[in-house]
């Protein structure tokens, strides 16, 4: 009995292995590109614009809370911070 349960875990390793071998080996979707930029790796060329500053203000929120520098709640900081970006 055990030898048949190692047998099928053996197996169904072998099987897993490849089949994550067959994907690694895949070419990516830059590979199948034909032109001057077949084959680049990165990101494409049009990249978009900054994010808005109130989005670093957000993560800046969101530090002071982790930090617990932050005082109040979240919830209301947040919803502050929104109430200041609508009304600009």
């Amino acid at each position: 009995m055990n030898r048949r349960r190692l047998t099928l875990v053996g197996v169904a390793l072998a099987a897993l292995v490849a089949t994550a071998g067959l994907a690694a080996a895949a070419p990516s979707e830059n590979a199948q590109q034909s032109g001057p930029e077949a084959g680049q790796q990165g990101p494409p060329g049009e990249l978009p614009g900054p994010a808005p500053e109130f989005v670093s203000d957000i993560h800046d929120l969101v530090s002071d809370f982790l930090n617990g520098a932050l005082d109040g709640s979240l919830g209301g900081s947040l919803s502050d911070l929104a109430d200041d970006f609508s009304g600009a």
